[in-house]
């Protein structure tokens, strides 16, 4: 690993976390509410719950593992350069596809809320070429500009919901009783799916330098993105009810969209809408070095950059390969997208990570 591109914990954290955000607020409220009901504003609870449990997981697996470590080189490790190729593939391949279905959900969501007029092939190439110059770079870059992100994001979502609150109703949340603790776990999966994705950041981890007196812990940054989700849950639900919250496409932005302050309405949309590019770029940005990384391992090759152009044509290929309309791909990403995803982050990849702890090879 090159010398002159090394993050810190924090940093790889703070990416991450910046990323997970374009997830979460796209699939937030409605995709908890649909399986959790009127409980769902709890789901995040039990989301994070069962997070921090993957986390201390996976901690626990990469205990003792040597600086510049990362995924692929602990796979090729543990399973032996064949199999732990065989895993690189198939986690290359896998996230091209979901870098593509990453476009083409940013380009649906503005389409559906702010540029009904759009064009939806313009907005996934101009997001997968911003992506891939960002990508070409270094790694610290990209983690540098998560960090000067993450407050002003942070400041904007939490300026924005203090002014959403007075149009909450008690009767969109209430009662929820011992009873509901079946729909608060069900309303729990979508999002617990969403923070699983750490995983996929597991690869970046040989650009971490060692902190052997810090030994900073991550816990903090899945609690503060499972706040956010409780947010977002309870003030969408609070103010639409279940069946608008289900219904209502990008329900949140409805919410806000609106938004008075002092009594007078002010158009928050523009902040919103800046909240989401800047997300889903980091997301996509971050996909794109991932898959670069991958390769970069797998093969030898000593640049990562050269493989990040055709991970991006391929992504994009992808994105307007994945479904034929707006109706098809929301039954991928309610259902499909999601359930690859967390066959990935849940049971493949701890798997490779305890076959090689089992054979003690780190």
């Amino acid at each position: 690993m090159g010398k002159t591109d090394r993050i810190t914990e924090r940093q790889l954290r703070v990416l991450l976390f910046v990323s997970l955000l374009s997830p979460m607020i796209r699939i937030l409220p409605s995709a908890a509410v649909m399986l959790g009901g009127r409980a769902a504003w709890l789901s995040p609870i039990a989301a994070f719950a069962a997070g921090a449990a993957l986390l201390a997981l996976t901690r626990a697996l990469r205990k003792n593992a040597p600086e510049g470590l990362g995924l692929q080189d602990m796979a090729m490790l543990g399973l032996g350069p064949v199999a732990g190729r065989v895993f690189g593939v198939l986690s290359a391949l896998w996230l091209t596809y979901y870098g593509g279905f990453l476009a083409r959900s940013a380009a649906e969501r503005l389409l559906s809320t702010v540029y009904p007029n759009g064009n939806t092939p313009v907005f996934i190439v101009v997001m997968l070429l911003a992506a891939v110059l960002t990508a070409s770079g270094l790694t610290k870059t990209v983690s540098r500009t998560a960090e000067v992100l993450m407050p002003i994001l942070l400041g904007v979502i939490a300026v924005v919901l203090v002014f959403a609150a007075p149009d909450i109703s008690a009767e969109n949340l209430l009662p929820v009783t011992y009873r509901s603790w079946r729909d608060i776990l069900y309303g729990a999966a979508p999002i617990f799916n969403v923070t699983a994705g750490f995983g996929y950041f597991l690869f970046l981890r040989g650009h971490v330098t060692a902190e052997r007196a810090v030994r900073p812990t991550a816990f903090p940054w899945l609690a503060i993105l499972s706040l956010i989700a409780l947010a977002v849950t309870f003030f969408t639900l609070g103010t639409l009810g279940e069946s608008l919250s289900i219904t209502m496409e990008n329900a949140f932005f409805m919410v806000i969209r609106n938004i008075k302050v002092f009594g007078v309405i002010e158009r928050v949309e523009a902040v919103v809408v800046a909240i989401w590019i800047v997300t889903d770029f980091i997301f996509l940005t971050s996909i794109l070095m991932i898959v670069a990384e991958i390769w970069k391992t797998v093969t030898g090759v000593k640049r990562r950059s050269f493989f990040v152009p055709p991970t991006a044509i391929l992504s994009g290929a992808a994105a307007f390969l994945t479904a034929r309309d707006a109706f098809e791909f929301l039954r991928l990403s309610e259902f499909i997208v999601p359930a690859i995803s967390l066959a990935f982050t849940v049971v493949l990849i701890p798997a490779v990570m305890a076959v090689g702890k089992l054979r003690k090879k780190y």
